[in-house]
């Protein structure tokens, strides 16, 4: 159990950053790559946010030391921008480009958010101080830890509110006939520049969140931090059906949680029991 548990925390996060893929491939046709570089700055900025005191570029910087929820919209606000700009200076020129020059592109700004990222905290791992959460809980005969159910249930809240966001609300509505097709919206009055990069806004909330998450559930940032659970992600959002909200979470919570569980005990080899007991005579 408490390894089913720990597993359903993880895909918890994975899930999140599924979403995130699965939004924005249902709209473009793309993948961007640089989730999980967003995933990261989203832990690094609720982190700076919160400290007295950090490191950055190899200076120490006085912090604000803002209380830990405005800390956390700092970090959500932090990949929600960064996110926006992405849209807005790399892949907005090349919408009409084939697919090969958003690919190498989206590769390259990854590449570029891990080198800023390396440069302004370091190579190495920046611990976080974690939440304060008291002493695990028994749940059918297992230990649990308090944070695992924290990361689970809020990683399920924020995606079902994305869910009512693209289900039920107006934008949804206007990102959903744009994933449909990007002439007809535009020809009813969809601004269809505008829904993108909303969408591209609303989904790297949602790979911060999976990095606050992250950070939190592991203990540490770090400029690396996003590109495996990013791949895993990735991964995730096909295995769920990559353009569905449901699927990519699902997708995610079940692959980790498959991954998370023990092997199954083999039976025994019968030609080693027998050399064995030839051994033991």
């Amino acid at each position: 159990m408490q390894e089913i548990i720990n597993g359903l925390a993880v895909g918890g996060i994975y899930g999140l950053l599924a979403v995130a893929f699965s939004v924005v491939y249902g709209v473009l046709g793309m993948v961007n790559f640089a989730f999980g570089e967003i995933f990261m700055f989203g832990a690094f900025g609720a982190l700076v946010a919160g400290q007295t005191n950090s490191v950055i570029a190899g200076n120490s910087v006085d912090g604000a030391a803002l209380p830990s929820w405005l800390a956390i919209l700092i970090g959500l606000l932090l990949g929600s921008i960064i996110g926006w700009l992405i849209e807005r200076i790399a892949y907005r020129p090349l919408r009409t480009a084939p697919i090969l020059s958003m690919l190498i592109t989206a590769i390259a700004v990854s590449m570029l958010l891990r080198a800023i990222a390396t440069f302004l905290f370091g190579a190495a791992q920046v611990p976080v101080p974690r939440a304060e959460l008291g002493a695990p809980v028994e749940f059918l005969g297992a230990r649990v830890q308090r944070i695992d159910l924290v990361v689970l249930a809020v990683a399920v809240l924020v995606t079902l509110a994305f869910w009512a966001v693209i289900r039920f609300t107006p934008i949804g509505r206007a990102i959903r006939a744009t994933a449909e097709d990007k002439d007809a919206a535009r020809l009813m009055g969809i601004g269809v520049d505008r829904v993108i990069s909303t969408t591209f806004v609303l989904g790297s909330a949602m790979a911060a969140v999976a990095g606050l998450l992250y950070s939190q559930r592991y203990g540490f940032a770090a400029a690396t931090m996003g590109f495996i659970p990013g791949l895993k992600a990735l991964v995730a959002a096909v295995l769920g059906g990559i353009g569905s909200i449901p699927g990519a979470f699902v997708g995610g919570s079940s692959w980790a949680s498959a991954r998370s569980s023990p092997p199954p005990t083999s039976p025994r080899d019968p030609r080693t029991a027998t050399s064995s007991r030839s051994g033991s005579s």
